[in-house]
């Protein structure tokens, strides 16, 4: 992996080769909040302590959540959506016996492992613009890291619009906070019914052409905005969720390595890249 490739993508704090990994500390807590978003679809609210919630609070971040009683194996990653003080607000959709396990649990006790970052590609992008306008279309699951994305870029004084959609779970929830942070919010019934020509009609619009392009949702969704960027002839950097599937979230076990169109193999629990550069 060359030097420059470093440079360019790894944050500038981060571990070179040789140094001491930053340490995740696994902490009990109890769910102070559960809220029903749409059908086995929940927000769910717990604390921390401030050291990890200030972690917690960078844009990308997430924990891993299993019961205290539970064996090491289940533990699954979960992206942060918002941290206030000690209290971190995450949205867990039922999709799995990890998942479903957690949620189920009468007790509300759970174990946070954590601080793991590297949930969006293209962070260097999010973090470094200014004063830009940015297109932000998030989807489905992909609302819960579409709103620290937003928060981060409008506190750098950039003009975000966004386009969201239900998706799968088949409600949008984060519309009124994207509204406080002065976010301009489009609401779709779907982004690939009527979402990509509203998006179409935006990067052929030479008055209102962005700086940059957020996906925040799935893979297919990735894969159609930049159909729709090529389309329109929009060359501009796109970041994008991290879809990969995660088990250990330390690069060691394999589970989120993916090939990119140079012949590299990067695992993307660790590794920032352009998305565009993964093979399907």
């Amino acid at each position: 992996m060359c030097i420059l490739y470093e440079r360019k993508w790894q944050p500038k704090n981060g571990v070179w080769r040789g140094e001491k990994p930053p340490q995740r500390i696994e902490v009990e807590s109890k769910i102070l909040r559960r809220e029903l978003l749409a059908e086995n679809t929940y927000l769910l609210e717990f604390a921390v302590g401030a050291d990890l919630a200030a972690e917690l609070g960078k844009t990308g971040a997430f924990v891993f959540l299993r019961l205290p009683e539970d064996p090491q194996y289940f533990h699954f990653p979960v992206g942060v959506m918002k941290v206030g003080g000690a209290a971190v607000q995450v949205v867990v959709e039922a999709v799995g016996p990890k998942s479903c396990r957690l949620l189920e649990s009468a007790a509300g006790e759970i174990l946070v492992r954590g601080p793991y970052f590297n949930g969006v590609l293209g962070q260097p992008w999010i973090d470094n613009i200014t004063c830009g306008t940015i297109f932000l279309i998030a989807g489905g699951m992909g609302q819960p890291p579409a709103l620290p994305i937003a928060a981060r870029l409008a506190a750098n004084n950039n003009r975000v619009t966004a386009l969201l959609a239900p998706g799968k779970i088949g409600r949008i929830f984060i519309d009124r906070d994207l509204e406080d942070l002065g976010v301009t919010v489009h609401k779709v019934e779907s982004l690939r019914r009527k979402g990509t020509d509203l998006l179409a009609a935006w990067l052929a619009d030479g008055e209102t052409r962005p700086d940059l392009v957020v996906s925040a949702g799935p893979d297919e969704q990735h894969h159609g905005v930049i159909a729709a960027m090529q389309a329109a002839g929009v060359n501009v950097p796109m970041a994008a969720t991290n879809n990969a599937t995660l088990c250990c979230g330390e690069g060691i076990c394999g589970s989120c390595e993916r090939e990119t169109s140079d012949d590299r193999r990067i695992r993307l629990c660790k590794v920032q890249t352009d998305f565009s550069q993964l093979l399907p």
